[in-house]
């Protein structure tokens, strides 16, 4: 137990790097098609850093950068009312939009269409602009807090967003009517970024205290503080799902930071021997109170393998695990002491099967 204890102590608080050659950096995206991070500053540049680490300059332009994302071989950058484009293969600039009535473009997020969400900090809107033709609208006219950081979660079919202020609150947008709710209101200040993790965390950067924070994706569980020292006014931060890797743009002291992630599901393998079958095993201890053991087979390591809680009304709770598995025999200790007691069902399942027990928690 004290290994284990250990062990995610490091990981959460283990800085891979940092490199200061920018200035007052804002947001982070990862290029995958030339294995690097840009960075946008607030002197208007957006830098580039090399898998070996090395720093310099991408593209250059008036007024400083914000959010930043990229998408179809285009980086998007937000300046001011204006959202620019520049192609990945050589900077040149290939797509300019300014929205009319927009002031403080920050938070960016682009959905596989290609359509563009953003926030506007100072008016406290968000808006959809389509990247193959310019044409914008206002999406969400009035979001009551100040709007910061975007992160679409398809499975879900909604837009998150976190806020400025104290007590900043984490909102949610359907985007089937375009309607709002608040998913949770936090004790810290100043929320700046947000992103998902391949397991469909939830991450967020605050200014105060400086923080790295992480939510399970329905907000039900108890807030973890991820990464507690070495930030600086962090910004918006961008999650590398390939690498478990968590960059953090410190705007306070001109510093990128990155910080490996790691295995955070609570999965864990048990043995690496190909076993029988497709199995899900009755969790143990049940009833339990508050903590249970799952385990499960996994046969075909070439499929998505999702294990999944549900209520007794078959609403999803969560989706604990959602990885690409090596064919093994593995565990999941679940822990839910933030739920009622009651009857709960969860399910495992991939591309070609699927396997569901009940499970009873009583408190």
């Amino acid at each position: 137990m004290k290994q284990t204890v250990l062990f995610f102590i490091l990981i959460f608080s283990f800085t891979l790097i940092s490199y200061s050659q920018y200035v007052s950096p804002e947001s982070v995206a990862y290029d995958s098609l030339y294995n690097r991070y840009l960075v946008t500053n607030s002197n208007g540049k957006i830098m580039q850093r090399s898998s070996n680490g090395t720093v310099t300059d991408f593209v250059s332009s008036s007024g400083g950068t914000h959010g930043i994302a990229v998408f179809n071989g285009v980086v998007y950058a937000c300046q001011g009312s204006t959202v620019r484009g520049f192609a990945l293969s050589n900077a040149v600039q290939v797509f300019t939009a300014t929205l009319s009535g927009a002031s403080f473009l920050n938070g960016i997020a682009i959905d596989n269409n290609g359509i563009i969400y953003l926030s506007d900090f100072t008016n406290k809107r968000i808006y959809k602009l389509n990247s193959s033709n310019g044409a914008y609208w206002q999406y969400v006219t009035n979001t009551v807090n100040t709007p910061n950081g975007l992160v679409l979660d398809p499975p879900r079919n909604r837009l998150i967003f976190c806020c400025w202020g104290s007590n900043a609150p984490v909102k949610a947008v359907n985007l089937s009517d375009s309607s709002m709710s608040t998913l949770i209101t936090t004790s810290y200040g100043n929320c700046d970024g947000i992103k998902l993790d391949k397991y469909y965390n939830v991450y967020i950067s605050t200014w105060s205290p400086a923080r790295i924070i992480r939510y399970d994706i329905n907000f039900s569980l108890p807030v973890t503080e991820v990464v507690t020292c070495g930030l600086s006014n962090p910004a918006d931060i961008f999650i590398n799902k390939w690498a478990d890797t968590l960059a953090v743009p410190n705007s306070g002291n001109s510093t990128v930071t990155f910080h490996f992630i790691g295995n955070i599901s609570g999965i864990e393998p048990v043995n690496h021997s190909l076993p029988g079958k497709f199995m899900l095993y009755q969790n143990y201890p049940n009833p339990f109170n508050p903590s249970t053991e799952i385990a499960f087979d996994i046969i075909d390591g070439n499929s998505i393998t999702i294990l999944s809680l549900y209520d007794i009304s078959g609403r999803l709770l969560n989706e604990l695990v959602r990885s690409q598995l090596n064919p093994g025999s593995y565990k999941y200790n679940l822990n839910a002491e933030d739920l009622p007691s009651g009857i709960y069902f969860y399910r495992l399942y991939n591309n070609k099967a699927s396997i569901s027990r009940k499970l009873t928690l009583i408190k």
